[in-house]
């Protein structure tokens, strides 16, 4: 038996924006790509995801002069196969106050848009 292919509870933009995230036992900040958003979380692209379960920290900008989007997560599901996108799904465990605005304005504003 397959699972649903969608499991999702909040909608996701699709976007291509670098991310700085820093994992526990380390003080370096690593570049990496962030593939889509939501508000319960994002999709990190990377070759070498972490295990489910790994806490990370995060700060990343979506627009322009927009307000910094800094938080912490953790992974929770990871996507290894290379003819795929892979990487790791992470879900939101803190948000700043100004980045859980921004983060709010700019999903009402993208959901918002009518595809017709």
């Amino acid at each position: 038996m397959t699972d649903s292919p969608e499991k999702r509870r909040f909608a996701r933009i699709d976007l291509d924006a670098q991310i700085k995230v820093a994992f526990p036992g380390t003080d370096a900040r690593r570049q990496l790509l962030m593939e889509n958003l939501s508000a319960g979380g994002l999709f990190i692209r990377t070759p070498q995801p972490k295990p489910i379960g790994t806490r990370l920290q995060f700060e990343f900008s979506v627009r322009d002069g927009g307000k910094p989007i800094v938080g912490a997560g953790i992974v929770r599901w990871i996507e290894p196969d290379p003819q795929k996108h892979p990487g790791m799904g992470i879900q939101f465990t803190e948000l700043n106050e100004e980045g859980r605005r921004e983060l709010s304005e700019i999903l009402q504003n993208r959901n918002g848009r009518s595809s017709t």
